[in-house]
């Protein structure tokens, strides 16, 4: 998928869960050619935020996800977070660099991930939460 694509994506896959968000920013950034920043937050129906970033690279075929970073909160509480940071902590996992961090302070294996399935799992955690 090329980069322009990839980006496209995000404002129909945020309206796709409007049911469970309240509010939303997003925010694209392209840098030098072919090099895109995207970040933002998504705030839910139950004041919980997911706060996302994705740094990515791109041309007319392919796009690269070099780093991203997914913070799901509630106030300044960790619920979890997925990320594929060079986290010392989680150097001796097999999937490393990419892992998820427990509301409890544990890091574990996790294989990378993208914002939809992010929000699969948030909504998976509302629907639990408000039933």
């Amino acid at each position: 998928m090329n980069i322009d694509k990839y980006i496209a994506q995000f404002n129909p896959l945020i309206a796709s869960y409007s049911h469970f968000i309240e509010s939303h920013e997003l925010n694209i950034g392209k840098r030098a050619k072919g090099f895109a920043y995207i970040h933002g937050f998504l705030k839910f129906i139950d004041g919980s935020v997911l706060d996302f970033k994705e740094f990515i690279e791109g041309n007319t075929r392919r796009t690269v996800k070099y780093k991203y970073g997914y913070n799901y909160r509630r106030n300044t509480k960790i619920l979890f977070r997925y990320d594929n940071a060079n986290d010392p902590k989680a150097r001796l996992l097999k999937s490393f660099p990419h892992h998820k961090h427990l509301e409890n302070g544990d890091i574990i294996e996790s294989s990378p991930v993208a914002l939809k399935d992010v929000l699969r799992e948030i909504e998976i955690l509302l629907l639990r939460n408000l039933s």
